[in-house]
């Protein structure tokens, strides 16, 4: 009998210790870390993104931010779309994919959209291609500005970021993005500022043209110290000086010696004379691409000037391309 109570016990007493051990064992275990959502599903699920998502719905772009990928959304708010609308003096999202059909709204949205993920640390000032297309079929372009935070085409802040998804990265901005003409894209780089000027006095109104879409464009663009170097060979002291000699009209045509027709980008290019928008007695003046290991370069007509360098490219903008360089294109 006592024998029979000692093993009884024994096993209540081994019951109880593996209950325990097994008890730790659960306590001890990591817990298991949330699956991350789709970008659709995590923008949904924010209140602040109500209009947003009604937007990616219409225009189906709430189906391809499902999709497997690696995304970049710059997600305005309600009160971003409220805003534009009150701009707009339109009345609500109705109103605003009438004025720009949903074909519009889609290509406003995917302005938005960048088809890498980049997330907060990886944003420098400079210009990023989006998922939105022109008309010629070229991704167009937004200029981030990282001097103090994050600001987009000088509209928009970003104001929360790196709100990770499945299928890449969201950021919370506070204004709605609309796509730009070249003359905007360059107009927002403050290393261009001289090119600015110049065109906003030349004759032809230029920076009207190059902001409108009655035509297609490609800008080579000079810097300021390109300027600075041209006013300086030229024996003025400032900007002001030059177009004063060149006169408003001498000024257009040393501008658009500066333009050619049609977007042409990088990969377009190619050793050879190409025919700008400025003239002489009627005839199209050229200037000579040279393509080489050691990069792209352009030759003018006068002998008194340095070939300008290309130090950057296909920047897109709705009417065209901007490419930069680094010297003042004379046509003679």
């Amino acid at each position: 009998m006592r024998k029979l109570l000692f093993s009884s016990l024994l096993l209540a007493f081994s019951s109880v210790f593996i209950l325990t051990s097994c008890s730790d064992d659960d306590d001890d275990a990591a817990p298991v870390a949330a699956t991350p959502k789709t970008l659709t599903t995590t923008i949904a699920a924010d209140a602040r993104f109500t209009i947003l998502v009604d937007a990616l719905t219409r225009t189906g772009l709430d189906a391809t931010l499902d999709e497997a990928g690696t995304y970049t959304v710059f997600a305005p708010t309600n009160d971003a779309f409220v805003a534009l609308l009150g701009q707009l003096q339109l009345a609500d999202l109705d109103a605003l994919e009438a004025a720009l059909t949903t074909a519009g709204l889609r290509s406003v949205l995917l302005y938005h959209v960048l088809g890498t993920e980049a997330r907060a640390a990886d944003v420098s000032t400079g210009y990023y291609s989006t998922a939105s297309l022109n008309t010629a079929g070229n991704a167009l372009s937004i200029y981030a500005s990282a001097e103090a935070g994050v600001r987009l085409n000088d509209v928009a802040d970003v104001t929360e970021t790196d709100i990770t998804a499945s299928n890449g990265v969201a950021h919370v901005i506070n204004g709605v993005l609309l796509p730009l003409s070249v003359h905007g894209l360059v107009a927002l780089n403050s290393n261009y500022s001289s090119l600015g000027t110049a065109l906003s006095l030349a004759d032809g109104d230029l920076d009207d043209v190059l902001a409108g879409d009655a035509g297609r464009y490609t800008v080579f663009a000079p810097n300021n110290a390109a300027f600075d170097a041209a006013v300086s060979l030229l024996g003025f002291t400032d900007l002001a000086g030059l177009v004063a000699a060149l006169g408003t009209d001498g000024l257009a045509n040393v501008l658009l010696y500066h333009v050619v027709s049609g977007d042409v980008l990088a990969g377009d290019l190619s050793t050879g004379s190409v025919p700008t928008l400025s003239t002489s007695m009627g005839v199209s003046l050229e200037f000579i691409v040279n393509v080489s290991a050691a990069g792209v370069s352009i030759i003018d007509n006068n002998m008194a000037t340095s070939d300008a360098t290309v130090t950057g490219t296909d920047v897109i903008g709705t009417n065209g391309a901007l490419h930069f360089i680094d010297a003042i294109l004379l046509p003679e």
